[in-house]
């Protein structure tokens, strides 16, 4: 790996007295076990009867502290492993396994460490190596057994008051069922662009907190050769009175081609409003999202978007989608402490797919989302989380997303040793 070298390099250069006092002292080690089952059951699609497994993974994190001095040096480790526990070759890869491309076969077992390498001058931090970006233009997904990781260097400052800088450069991702480091592309889902590759994707961006409710953020990312992209964030929590609160999150996203276009044109302005009324223990949200342009939003494949819309079987970014959702939160903590329940229904219509049957398309999704945290005893922090999803399109059966019944189970235990 690239940045073991590095890594090596900045280790070396601790004492083992002074200097290494606070990068042990100020170290963090946690080992989460997750157990996740995945499965997507195609309701009319013939060929294959759709995505089905179940895994266990192991994320281990050693987060050091900083060496003594005016420049304080650091190193973190992450180590991940997968097992799995069912995978069939009859089903689709479901993102929890490496899977070949193939045959279907999944990986028994799957390891892999990522080492970053920490610097930190004053309020401001820089990493080489291992990477989780959580910006608008470029995002670390967590949303399966493993993390998505990148390569790369990034830069965080927060020597501005209220404001918080974040840059980078990234040249390799390590996708969420793989071992291994390779080019970034861009998604290809339903056609929407031709899948190619990157060498470098480089952002920008930051957040200002105007105050404790209300935050502006403004990033810009180049995935070179493929795409530009520039998004803007606003969020505010306005107190209506006291039992009711007004929850405002606004997002926008404009994005062109890039350098030699590998992917083709791109053409696309996204627009996500939510507009969350909180009282109590309840939350009643409502979304809109409406892409505009000549193309589909375009975003490094592996991943999500930082959409508050969200679909588990979909994501709603197809050309010129019209997007609605209705989405209603209830924390059940006065009556069983640690139990959450959400449950949403999102539509989009007016989609731009010729090539998959129109150019006035459909789809939607009705989601149900259940978690439990113990909150006390031995198994404190144990988390049970289960989902469900009803989604529907009227796309040609040749369409990436389809029509499909899907459930997904995981249970998550962090154990803290330092």
């Amino acid at each position: 790996m690239k940045s073991i070298p590095l890594s090596i390099a900045l280790l070396s250069s601790l004492s083992m007295h002074s200097y290494a006092e606070h990068f042990i002292d100020d170290s963090s080690i946690k080992l989460t076990t997750r157990n996740y089952y995945l499965e997507r059951d195609f309701t009319d699609f013939k060929a294959v009867p759709g995505a089905k497994d179940w895994a266990q993974g192991f994320i281990f994190n050693f987060t050091s502290g900083y060496s003594a001095g005016p420049i304080g040096l650091g190193l973190d480790v992450q180590a991940l492993s997968s097992v799995k526990l069912q995978g069939d070759a009859k089903y689709l890869g479901s993102g929890l396994l490496p899977t070949d491309a193939k045959t279907r076969e999944r990986s028994d077992t799957a390891s892999e460490i990522g080492l970053t390498a920490k610097l930190k001058y004053q309020d401001t931090e820089v990493k080489l190596g291992t990477l989780q970006p959580w910006t608008p233009v470029i995002f670390s997904s967590p949303s399966r057994l493993l993390p998505q990781t990148f390569l790369g260097g990034m830069l965080h400052s927060q020597a501005m008051p209220q404001f918080d800088l974040t840059a980078g450069y990234i040249t390799q991702v390590n996708h969420r069922d793989s071992t291994n480091y390779e080019k970034m592309t861009n998604t290809g889902f339903n056609g929407r662009f031709k899948v190619a590759q990157s060498d470098a994707f480089t952002f920008v961006g930051g957040q200002y907190n105007l105050s404790k409710a209300t935050q502006f953020g403004l990033y810009h990312g180049i995935a070179e050769d493929l795409y530009n992209q520039t998004a803007l964030t606003i969020k505010n929590t306005h107190p209506l009175n006291e039992d009711f609160k007004l929850i405002t999150d606004i997002r926008a996203w404009n994005s062109q081609e890039n350098g030699q276009a590998r992917a083709g044109k791109i053409d696309n302005s996204l627009i996500t409003s939510n507009f969350g009324l909180n009282y109590h223990n309840h939350k009643l949200t409502l979304s809109t999202m409406h892409n505009t342009g000549q193309t589909a939003h375009p975003y490094l494949s592996g991943g999500e978007v930082l959409i508050y819309i969200d679909g588990w079987s979909t994501d709603f970014l197809n050309p010129k989608e019209q997007v609605y959702g209705l989405r209603y939160d209830y924390d059940l903590k006065d009556h069983i402490p640690g139990l959450k329940l959400m449950t949403r229904y999102t539509k989009g219509s007016n989609i731009d797919l010729p090539h998959l049957g129109g150019s006035n398309l459909k789809e939607d999704s009705l989601d149900f989302d259940l978690q439990y945290t113990v909150q006390s005893g031995s198994l404190k922090g144990l988390g049970l989380r289960a989902r469900h999803a009803i989604y529907d399109n009227n796309f040609a059966q040749s369409a990436s997303f389809k029509p499909a019944n899907e459930t997904r189970f995981n249970v998550d235990y962090t154990w803290t040793f330092k």
